[in-house]
């Protein structure tokens, strides 16, 4: 959605307030970043091209990281930001951090920033906080949601282009929302079993010698609008899957394509 470095930061960033203690997917979880190997551990889970240096990792960085998490989840829990309280959480990391221009494995410019040391705390720092400030400044703080699940406590970084995603991964947060919402509609129908027209179909007409009217049957066009204009959560949940499906998959291509451009310029 951004660029790159900052696309996989804020990933990194979301999976770091995930490691608190909470509920995921309705299942509860301990505190995932309480000792030094587990906080190697989080720092190998990240791509290679983030450079947090796991080297230097030990009890003191274990606590200032520990810190950063929180303040990071404060920020993340105020999203969409509205207020200056989150943004001066934010001004506090952001504190000693500098920008400089490098450039990016392709040759393109990109701004880096500059950590107050070369401390893994401070360098986490200056890659999260440089990260969410690009959200701030563009207005795109409510990508930073938390897990619409149903007793679920996950963080979710939104870099989908239409904004679709509301479920996180450790779970089946998505499925049990979609059968939540089917028994609330099967349950509805239990308690009121005669037949509803739709939007499309509520004008009641009379054929030629009929002695009762019928509803008239949405046409083609009509049934396409509703799939475009869905009511149910299902079915809304449903469309975005599909939108999300479809522009992560326009993206796969067009990186083949400059592949495939750059191959036969060589």
């Amino acid at each position: 959605m951004f660029d790159v470095d900052t696309d996989r930061t804020l990933v990194a960033a979301a999976d770091l307030v995930n490691t608190a203690a909470g509920l995921r997917s309705a299942t509860p979880g301990p505190d995932q970043l309480a000792t030094v190997a587990q906080l190697k551990k989080y720092l190998n889970q990240r791509d290679g091209d983030i450079r947090w240096p796991a080297s230097n990792a030990d009890r003191t960085q274990l606590s200032r990281v520990r810190d950063l998490r929180d303040k990071v989840h404060e920020i993340w829990a105020a999203a969409p930001i509205e207020t200056e309280a989150p943004v001066q959480v934010l001004n506090q990391l952001l504190s000693g951090v500098g920008l400089r221009i490098g450039r990016t494995s392709d040759g393109q410019h990109r701004a880096e920033p500059v950590p107050a040391s070369a401390e893994l705390a401070d360098v986490m720092t200056a890659s999260i906080a440089t990260s969410i400030q690009h959200l701030v400044v563009r207005e795109e703080t409510a990508r930073m949601r938390t897990c619409r699940g149903e007793s679920c406590e996950a963080v979710i970084i939104d870099l989908t282009r239409n904004r679709s995603r509301l479920f996180c991964d450790f779970g089946n947060c998505a499925n049990r929302a979609h059968v939540r919402a089917y028994r609330a509609r099967q349950a509805a129908h239990r308690k009121d079993p005669s037949p509803r027209p739709t939007p499309a179909a509520q004008t009641p007409v009379e054929t030629e010698g009929a002695a009762s009217a019928r509803l008239v049957k949405p046409s083609a066009a009509e049934k396409a609008a509703q799939i475009q204009e869905p009511t149910s959560q299902s079915a809304t949940a449903a469309k975005e899957f599909r939108e999300r499906m479809r522009d992560e998959l326009m993206e796969k291509r067009g990186k083949k394509s400059k592949k495939s451009k750059k191959g036969k310029k060589k």
